[in-house]
């Protein structure tokens, strides 16, 4: 079965509705197939001006009125992209933050982190005892370490438990019950 040629009307109606619609959309609208219309938007040189969502107006209305004073992940749902693509949209847009947000959020903040930290226990995802993660990595009797790795694993451990100091520090400014008993004096 041959396909319908081109005609100049298609290809002008495909370089003008190229970098505003999805692909999807403008097949539909040349009633043509999503290969078809790809493959001649590649032979005439159309380059995507973006590889992701088309915004609609609506959704940019949005963008600009609520990411200076909204938390990023409830308006990313709210306007269906990622938080991602909501980040990248408003960097290109230079929206930013209103002055004082994250001050006057401090409280939302301190809960959302003490909620991580409270989920963030991994018991169910450890290893089970004599379950091995890497055997063909583990030292075998008689190993000697070289000094680089012993340096990079020590590395690797101050940061660990760097890390872990910090999650503890936090944790004891949002729940100070839980580490400090009050004296009955």
């Amino acid at each position: 079965m041959k396909s319908r040629p081109w005609t100049i009307m298609d290809e002008q109606i495909l370089r003008n509705e190229w970098g505003r619609h999805t692909i999807e959309e403008v097949a539909r609208l040349l009633h043509r197939s999503y290969r078809a219309t790809a493959t001649k938007a590649s032979k005439l040189g159309l380059k995507k001006d973006h590889y992701g969502i088309v915004w609609t107006d609506e959704q940019l209305k949005l963008l600009r009125a609520y990411f200076p004073i909204m938390f990023n992940r409830p308006l990313a749902k709210q306007i269906g992209v990622s938080m991602r693509t909501l980040i990248r949209k408003a960097r290109e847009l230079g929206l930013e933050k209103k002055p004082g947000f994250l001050e006057e959020r401090r409280r939302d903040i301190q809960r959302l982190a003490g909620d991580a930290l409270r989920c963030s226990d991994h018991k169910n995802t450890r290893f089970k005892k004599g379950v091995h993660n890497n055997p063909a990595g583990e030292f075998k009797p008689g190993h000697v370490e070289s000094p680089e790795t012993k340096a990079k694993r020590s590395e690797s451990l101050k940061y660990a438990w760097k890390i872990r100091k910090a999650k503890i520090e936090l944790d004891k400014n949002l729940h100070p019950e839980k580490y400090f008993k009050p004296s009955n004096t």
